[in-house]
């Protein structure tokens, strides 16, 4: 099979791990050639040398998107594909922004647009509520327009998925821990030595008002309220969001933006998975956690559930004090903290594999490709 695996859109955010885990997996199915459309996010962290010969790579950086943007991806791909003549195109998130001849599979990651219910939605401005919703009819309209299929990372959103663009061409494949976390090497150490009795979150995550990462200096103050001052938060933020948005700390670490690679390294430098966040469609940090044997405090959301399950204790979305008294809670029970990492054990058995990952998308690919579509 001629694949492409387009990723030439994408810039930064979560759905970088899941294009270079599925990229990589893909050197376990030799039989296909993969054409890689590599956007700027996933250029960053991808080696085309560590690949054999039936891989060709595309470099691009298009920039943030605008309609002008937009104009430019079509231009500029539709060459390439009349150049590569694909039996299918797979994006692992979308909208893609391209209108291709080949059928087109589109991953959705977009949890602003199918969980209205969020508290982070909720209490956003009559403004903001319809910057939102004008947004959302924009990318619902690339996405109809151009993918034949859907894949989402949940059941939930599967559901939910079909209910607003009105098909039933979506299929689950869950997200996971990629395979650095299996066989994870020790990188320097990018946190100061840790002090006596010190316990440290770690929070790996771009910044996006959704993420609810402000949350992290209340918790603090409640806290040392409570004249407990042995807790540490991690973050990785741009310098400048961090300073915005979080504010210097002693007790938050801002380490920048981390390669994949050297995540599993950072998660052993730290005791607990913090995640505060109001709104996925998944996140790779629970079943990294999980893998790293770290327990979890997260959302009381549903999509945190439907991810984590037994594996994590569950605070009011957007309360300081709730997240603290799960901190406090964790911090004075070791048999409980030992138990969500048995649950977090178990809870991995329910993810996919990165290599059953990617067999499924290239499944997937099977099912919807043209054979000399452009011929």
């Amino acid at each position: 099979m001629r694949l492409v695996i387009n990723t030439s859109h994408q810039r930064f955010g979560g759905a970088i791990q899941v294009a270079l885990s599925f990229i990589t997996e893909c050197k376990n199915f030799p039989e296909h050639d993969y054409h890689v459309w590599i956007g700027h996010g996933v250029g960053k962290s991808l080696r085309t040398e560590d690949f054999p010969s039936n891989f060709y790579f595309y470099e691009f950086d298009f920039g943030p998107i605008n309609f002008k943007k937009i104009r430019e991806i079509q231009n500029t791909l539709s060459v390439l594909e009349l150049k590569i003549n694909p039996e299918v195109i797979i994006s692992t998130t979308g909208p893609t922004y391209f209108h291709s001849k080949a059928p087109q599979i589109i991953g959705f990651n977009l949890p602003l647009y199918i969980y209205p219910e969020s508290p982070y939605i909720q209490e956003m401005s009559w403004k903001a509520k319809l910057k939102l919703a004008l947004k959302r009819k924009v990318h619902f309209h690339y996405f109809k327009r151009d993918a034949i299929a859907y894949v989402t990372q949940t059941d939930d959103v599967n559901q939910k998925v079909r209910k607003v663009l009105h098909t039933d061409k979506v299929f689950t494949v869950t997200n996971t821990a990629s395979n650095y976390y299996k066989n994870w090497k020790i990188y320097p150490n990018l946190l100061p030595e840790k002090k006596a009795k010190v316990f440290r979150f770690i929070c790996i995550s771009s910044y996006y008002p959704h993420k609810n990462l402000e949350l992290i200096p209340k918790i603090l103050e409640i806290l040392a309220q409570k004249e407990i001052n042995n807790v540490e938060f991690v973050v990785t933020l741009k310098e400048n969001d961090f300073k915005t948005n979080i504010g210097q700390h002693k007790q938050i670490y801002n380490i920048g933006p981390v390669s994949p690679e050297v995540c599993p390294s950072l998660y052993n430098e730290c005791d607990a998975l913090f995640l505060p966040t109001l709104a996925e469609c998944f996140s790779a940090s629970y079943p990294e956690a999980m893998m790293m044997e770290k327990p979890i405090i997260t959302t009381d959301l549903g999509f945190a559930k439907s991810i984590c399950g037994n594996a994590a204790l569950y605070f009011k979305p957007k309360e300081a004090t709730s997240a603290a008294k799960c901190i406090i809670q964790l911090l004075e029970d070791e048999s409980l903290h030992n138990q969500l990492i048995q649950e977090g054990r178990e809870q991995l058995n329910k993810f996919d594999s990165p290599k059953m990952r990617a067999r499924k998308y290239l499944e997937l690919c099977e099912r919807y490709k043209v054979s000399d579509r452009l011929a």
